[in-house]
């Protein structure tokens, strides 16, 4: 099977594109058009959205390994029965966010904390958005598994292709909304509706790729049991990632108070921002684990690790020396704020999320896929457990925001160098001289000199420039010594000759031009 990395990957990053440009501009005509007041609503209802995706309970990853290991070439109705069963999964959770829906247009007040003097009708309009909202994710939540699948055929650039044009679609139905006057009842019920039709299209991509898949009337309990052991492992992960996610704030918050989180938001941000920028390079690594360990590929699937793990590292490294050396003056730039405590913050985080990137996000992937869930999952319970308690022991007698920072990096490097990281070069039977050599100390060194020279310039030209001709500057000095690199570091042999034969063309269309 050829596997589409390339198209998968670049079509990734172009949708992550369009979704960032659209939300920037809907975010603004939102607040334009609808006042801060209903803006909030619109936030509250789809964080409530956001939350009914917890009733996955692992199912949809359940998914796109089974499609992975290519179960519907080798038995199509064991296929057909495996993924009716998680489709019916879905529905019998979704089917619970219906009740939860009626409680909280009970508790409509405390929900959305509405004012003593708010009116019956603007009461009733609230519950109909969340009545309304309820009912969009009870419907569109079954259908999360077709993306999933889509995933696992190794087409990703499929589900990039349908979420483009679902996000212009809306980006467009917005424009109109907002030019005929309609408020946010007909706005919310749009942008439902064009969810749903998103997913019937992954679903219509899916039976297009396996001919004979059908959703069978049917729940098989045997299989079920298969899937849910998987699936349990795989959730309590993303339970476990959750925890440090969203605990760090809220510790901060109950600790330390409200102007420690800003501080922590606005330091946290650049490197958080560094993660999402490679994932979508690193979500090619899941399928592709699958795939390969069900065929016993191990050598193949070590080197396409590796080799991952290096070009992630590349990227990476880059940022992060970058960041390191000009994060008072980016976020002087990007936020209008000069502080001291955000940029030490922000060079702490962006060596954590490095850290993250290039010895946990890939063997993570891999070893969820290579029947390491279970071993996975006791290390991300250890890791919450301990992150919790160590922080909150600590914050009793020191309450600052670094306390919980400190916690978290020792928490993620002792999971990762201890577990994890021997656990993949054990089942790969990479070698560790190799595996430091090639995929970390090579790219961390180009790095390392890129950030000598920015270091340089950063030294002598400080106060002297506007920080975004600084950073440009910076920019482009890293790209100089990165694009040459690049070419005689990151390319094996063929790539170097389809490279040369690219730009022979475009050098031969600008001559005849």
């Amino acid at each position: 099977m050829k596997i589409p990395f390339f198209k998968n990957t670049v079509t990734n990053y172009f949708s992550m594109f369009v979704r960032l440009v659209q939300g920037i501009l809907v975010t603004r005509w939102l607040i334009s058009h609808l006042g801060e007041a209903q803006y909030g609503l619109w936030v509250m209802l789809w964080s409530f959205f956001s939350y009914a995706l917890l009733l996955d309970l692992g199912f949809g990853v359940a998914a796109q390994k089974v499609t992975a290991t290519e179960l519907y070439k080798q038995d199509i109705e064991k296929y057909n029965h495996t993924v009716s069963s998680i489709f019916f999964s879905h529905i019998s959770m979704a089917l619970l966010i219906l009740p939860l829906t009626f409680v909280g247009m009970y508790y409509i007040r405390e929900l959305f904390h509405l004012p003593d003097d708010a009116t019956a009708e603007y009461i009733w309009f609230c519950r109909e958005a969340l009545l309304l909202s309820g009912l969009a994710a009870t419907i569109v939540f079954p259908l999360g598994v077709f993306p999933e699948i889509l995933v696992g055929l190794q087409k990703l650039y499929l589900r990039n292709y349908i979420i483009i044009i679902s996000k212009l679609v809306e980006l467009a139905g917005v424009i109109v909304i907002f030019a005929l006057g309609w408020g946010l009842f007909k706005l919310l019920f749009f942008v439902m509706m064009v969810m749903g039709f998103t997913q019937l299209a992954m679903l219509i991509a899916v039976w297009k790729s396996i001919p004979r898949f059908r959703i069978r009337l049917a729940f098989d309990k045997a299989v079920f049991k298969g899937i849910y052991r998987f699936s349990s492992a795989v959730y309590i992960i993303s339970i476990g990632r959750m925890i440090w996610e969203r605990g760090m704030f809220l510790l901060i918050s109950i600790f330390c108070g409200l102007a420690p989180v800003g501080i922590f938001q606005l330091g946290s941000r650049i490197p958080f921002l560094i993660q999402q920028i490679s994932l979508p390079y690193v979500e090619n690594i899941s399928p592709i684990s699958a795939l390969l360990h069900s065929r016993n590929r191990t050598m193949h699937l070590a080197q396409i690790l590796v080799r991952a793990i290096r070009w992630v590292n590349f990227f990476a490294a880059g940022a992060m020396v970058m960041v390191m050396i000009y994060a008072p003056r980016i976020i002087l730039l990007l936020f209008d704020v000069e502080s001291a405590e955000a940029a030490f913050i922000c060079r702490l985080m962006v060596l954590f999320v490095y850290f993250l990137l290039v010895c946990r996000s890939i063997p993570e992937k891999f070893l969820t896929m290579a029947e390491e869930h279970k071993f996975l999952a006791k290390v991300q319970s250890f890791e919450s457990i301990f992150f919790i308690v160590i922080s909150i022991a600590v914050l009793l007698v020191k309450p600052h925001e670094l306390v919980v920072v400190g916690a978290m990096i020792l928490t993620k490097f002792i999971g990762t160098v201890f577990f994890v990281l021997p656990r993949l070069l054990k089942r790969t039977h990479i070698k560790l001289r190799y595996f430091v050599l090639y995929s970390l100390f090579e790219p961390a060194l180009l790095a390392l000199a890129t950030g000598m020279v920015c270091y340089w310039q950063y030294y002598l030209l400080r106060g002297q420039l506007h920080e975004f001709v600084l950073l440009a500057l910076a920019g482009v000095s890293g790209m100089l010594i990165y694009f040459p690199a690049l070419y005689y570091m990151m390319f094996d042999h063929a790539e170097k000759i389809r490279a040369k034969k690219l730009l022979g063309r475009i050098t031969g269309k600008l001559r005849r031009a």
